[in-house]
């Protein structure tokens, strides 16, 4: 869907996709390339094409997959291999967004309200998917250092709700009754789908380097939220350590809780937006208890649609709806070039009359 909003962006000339599956939503004008990062792959696409602005979207983020090995290539390697191919001097590349996660914060008792984005990252913290995508956002930090004329930035989102594709966090709070952990009542912000778009939209096309938080405002206690929203709960979960937690739950057949989940289902944790507010121009649309009653509406009514179906990728009709496209914008294109042309001839008339009567030229 951000490809989806990149193209109907008038700034933006082209966008190019790819990824190592094919995509589950139509891209429209969008090109598809079915590649990984590796860098030299990469690197040869950039300087062909000419891209100045990298959109990196494939970090894995409270994902179902729990093989740390697979978490850390996609994240740190595949990040790597990524900035690889975007550096050098003759490089195009002007501009790199990286999608991060506030677990880059880690989830303590100690932790402040509203978290900066100077605050100091979870770097030791025993779950490695946070030490990843601390290590992640160093990398970008160095690259940005190795090459300065590159603005580097990452989005620290907050726990997401995707009503089509719900992360883990979101399919915990699907519960017909949400186990909650004994005696602990943190407080969440959370952030629609829709707003994670509309944050990484801006961080393509504006705003200076650095890091951003993006969640929706008004944090509520796990508690609230749920009664908010109608949702029935029970302290059902022992306070004992987050992987015996974790691994109790999805024993349970419950839910598939990540063992930093379970830490911020204990203290919680709230961010401050307003360096996103202030630079990007980005204030998320719902806060935190709208973007979860929204959630929850959504996926009700996806309940009662069984036949709804994925979007499935045809490789040769997207290219020739692709292709029809361009000729298509390529005739009109000539076509307002030809007017232009007469309507030169005229150009002192059209001058000489009064503005009400004057044509109207199209803007490009």
């Amino acid at each position: 869907m951000l490809v989806q909003r990149l193209v109907e962006d008038p700034r933006v000339d082209e966008v190019v996709g790819i990824d190592t599956e094919e995509p589950h939503h139509d891209l429209g004008d969008a090109d598809f390339l079915k590649l990984d990062v590796r860098h030299s792959l990469v690197g040869k696409l950039v300087r062909a094409v000419g891209i100045d602005t990298v959109v990196h979207t494939q970090t894995t983020v409270d994902s179902f997959e729990q093989d740390p090995r697979r978490a850390h290539e996609t994240n740190v390697i595949g990040c790597l291999n990524l900035l690889a191919g975007l550096a050098g001097e003759d490089s195009p590349v002007r501009r790199v967004v990286l999608k991060s996660s506030a677990h880059v914060y880690g989830s303590r008792p100690d932790l402040p309200g509203q978290l900066r984005e100077d605050q100091r990252l979870d770097s030791s913290s025993t779950h490695s998917f946070v030490r990843d995508m601390v290590e992640a956002e160093a990398n970008l930090v160095e690259f940005s250092i190795r090459n300065p004329q590159v603005d580097t930035l990452s989005l620290r989102f907050a726990n997401a709700l995707n009503p089509e594709e719900p992360a883990p966090l979101a399919r915990y709070l699907d519960l017909p009754v949400v186990p909650t952990v004994a005696g602990f009542d943190p407080v969440l912000q959370l952030v629609h789908r829709n707003d994670c778009i509309e944050a990484m939209a801006r961080a393509t096309v504006g705003g200076p380097r650095g890091a951003y938080n993006i969640a929706g405002d008004n944090g509520l206690p796990l508690s609230a939220l749920l009664d908010g929203a109608g949702k029935l709960h029970a302290p059902l979960l022992p306070p004992a350590g987050s992987v015996l937690v974790s691994a109790l739950v999805a024993r349970l057949g419950l839910a598939d809780l990540t063992p930093q989940l379970i830490d911020l289902l204990r203290w919680g944790r709230t961010l401050d937006t307003g360096r996103a507010r202030h630079h990007l121009g980005f204030v998320a649309a719902r806060n935190t208890a709208e973007a979860f009653d929204e959630y929850v509406q959504q996926r009700r009514v996806l309940q009662f649609l069984p036949s709804h179906r994925q979007y499935t990728y045809e490789r040769e009709l997207e290219e020739y709806i692709h292709a029809r496209r361009t000729r298509r914008a390529a005739t009109a294109t000539l076509k307002l070039a030809s007017g232009d042309a007469t309507d030169g001839a005229d150009a002192g008339a059209a001058e000489r009359a009064p503005a009400s009567a004057r044509p109207r030229r199209p803007r490009r």
